[in-house]
């Protein structure tokens, strides 16, 4: 026997058009009163929260729903991957806090105004791409514009007035993301071959180096001097594409051209999953209980 519906299936399946019809109705009959009363404005948060909740139960799902894939079978399109994270070669990024070695950071820095609050000064977050490693090896290149990032490292630092937070993603960590995964093969990058040959050309003239095939020294290329060069040319880029069709393809994980989440964290799964629950059942719940109260306000004047 299968389980009855949450209440936020229901809601999916056909209550939340009717809660938005009653919402826009009572708003109708709100804008036509002659004042402002205090049922209004309870009506309008309920309307917030509605909305709020709309896009937390919609990010839940999508977190909760996508497939997940090892990195070097998984489908093209939005997906769930996992691994270790790793940073690209060359010189590793660091944090602007204490120069730690990272994949990714957010630093901010707030300062102390005359009243006593915090207030955000800088907020900086880094852009860098950084790799992620699947169990068979697989290597999958992540770009983290975009992204809404957990991360568990956490640092603050108060000097005075000052105070210094940041957020890390270290490597070595494991990692989960889930975004649009693209494959690509090397050869897919490069232009087509007469385009390539025509800059092939171009770079060869700026660089002097076409002038190895002026025969008659004049300093000028004739018919067939220009096409022994263009021969060369061609020959050296078909030999260019032949090299990098031997590369592996690679694979890309980037923000979705959808909008749909596009979510990297160094937390457990379930964790981030039963977060965005509770999120998506405090908004649904507070909605619920403006509405009670405006139902009450406005049939006790």
């Amino acid at each position: 026997m299968s389980s009855l519906p949450d209440v936020q299936t229901l809601l999916t399946r056909g209550l939340l058009p009717a809660l938005l019809g009653v919402l826009l109705f009572a708003l109708f009959i709100g804008a036509r009163a002659a004042e402002l009363q205090p049922w209004h404005l309870t009506l309008m948060l309920a309307a917030i929260a509605l909305i709020a909740w709309t896009f937390a139960y919609r990010r839940y799902r999508h977190y909760t729903d996508t497939p997940g894939a090892p990195i070097s079978s998984a489908p093209q399109g939005y997906i769930a991957i996992e691994g270790i994270g790793r940073a690209l070669p060359g010189e590793p990024l660091r944090s602007p806090f204490n120069f730690l070695p990272c994949l990714w950071y957010r630093m901010q820095v707030q300062v102390k105004d005359s009243d006593g609050d915090w207030r955000t000064e800088t907020d900086e977050t880094s852009d860098a791409s950084f790799i992620l490693e699947g169990a068979d090896g697989a290597r999958c290149t992540i770009d983290p514009a975009g992204a809404k990032i957990e991360a568990v490292h956490k640092d603050t630092s108060t000097v005075g007035d000052r105070r210094s937070t940041q957020w890390l993603l270290i490597p070595g960590t494991r990692l989960h993301a889930m975004g649009h995964f693209v494959t690509r093969r090397p050869a897919d990058d490069h232009p087509a071959i007469n385009v390539a040959l025509r800059e092939k050309l171009a770079d060869w003239k700026d660089m002097g180096i076409a002038r190895r095939f002026d025969a008659d020294g004049n300093g000028e290329l004739d018919l067939n001097e220009w096409e022994q060069a263009r021969a060369a040319a061609r020959q050296e880029v078909e030999q260019e594409r032949q090299a990098v069709a031997d590369f592996p393809d690679y694979h890309t994980l980037v923000a979705p051209p959808d909008g749909r989440p596009f979510v990297i964290s160094d937390h457990a799964p379930e964790q981030v999953a039963r977060r965005y629950q509770w999120q998506a059942r405090m908004t649904l719940a507070l909605a619920l209980l403006a509405l009670i109260i405006t139902a009450w306000m406005a049939t006790h004047p």
